[in-house]
């Protein structure tokens, strides 16, 4: 019944020609709908019937499962008083923060730049202008900014506090780790999951529906599903330097447990 939606690109073609039926349902929109979903599916735009014609009900899954997948964005930040002095430190530190990476196992797949900037920095000073005597405020060039960021997949997770620690000390004062997260990479089993759960509690509840309302529950007619995209945590972590990670303490991170969630709605007939 999931092919209804399919079947609207007809709906409109036909819908724009000439010819209708004695219903005045345009002519050939009741065929299609009755070809894909059934003479339930057609009645839904039958004269009278109404938009909600039927039992509609949802129904909600989840399913739960352990992180397999970290993820870190991580990078550098230098700053100078020329962009060619400000790139050279990026690179220098970026260079040797890839070298610690690859020395925690991360394998060069792994490793993506997501953010490559070379910017000016202003800041605002007080001027006196002598002419009336009046103090303006001017914006001044004080040097040039980069910025050069990595997002890491960590398929170990007991190597992720490691990884920082070595991130860290690499690249000395211009680290900068902005956030760590966790995901699933095959959640098709939790989504088999949850959906099994989602609809069975949506025929209970169109079950408890018909017999509380004393009609008996037709066939299902049209069925879709939300939900069900790839479960990710994230946790910031404060951007700073190498004095934030002195002592010899190591970065502890939890990657804790990730839902899944489908969402399914579906209409039912009422059976005459």
């Amino acid at each position: 019944m999931v092919l209804l939606g399919a079947a609207l690109v007809l709906i409109l073609a036909v819908a724009c020609g000439p010819n209708s039926s004695e219903d005045g349902t345009p002519a050939n929109i009741a065929d299609i709908l009755s070809a894909v979903g059934g003479p339930e599916a057609a009645q839904f735009l039958r004269p009278g019937s109404g938009a909600n014609t039927g039992i509609w009900v949802s129904g909600t899954g989840k399913a739960t499962g352990d992180p397999d997948l970290g993820i870190i964005s991580l990078g550098v930040e230098a700053l100078a008083d020329s962009a060619a002095e400000a790139r050279g430190l990026a690179a220098e530190a970026i260079d040797r923060t890839i070298s610690s990476l690859r020395g925690n196992n991360v394998d060069d797949r792994d490793m993506q730049t997501s953010q490559f900037s070379i910017s000016p920095r202003y800041d605002n000073q007080e001027v006196t202008r002598c002419i009336g005597c009046r103090v303006e405020f001017e914006r001044v060039l004080t040097g040039y900014q980069v910025n050069n960021t990595l997002t890491v997949k960590v398929r170990d997770l007991d190597d992720m506090g490691g990884i920082i620690d070595g991130a860290t000390k690499a690249a000395g004062n211009l680290v900068r780790i902005n956030r760590a997260s966790f995901t699933i990479e095959d959640t098709k089993l939790l989504q088999n999951e949850a959906r099994e759960e989602a609809i069975a509690e949506m025929l209970t509840k169109a079950n408890a529906m018909a017999e509380l309302a004393g009609v008996e529950l037709g066939k299902l007619v049209f069925l879709t599903e939300s939900g069900s995209g790839v479960p990710q945590s994230f946790s910031r972590i404060e951007s700073v330097g190498a004095r934030a990670f002195a002592s010899d303490q190591p970065t502890s991170i939890l990657a804790g447990e990730l839902d899944v969630n489908v969402n399914v709605q579906g209409v039912f007939a009422i059976a005459p």
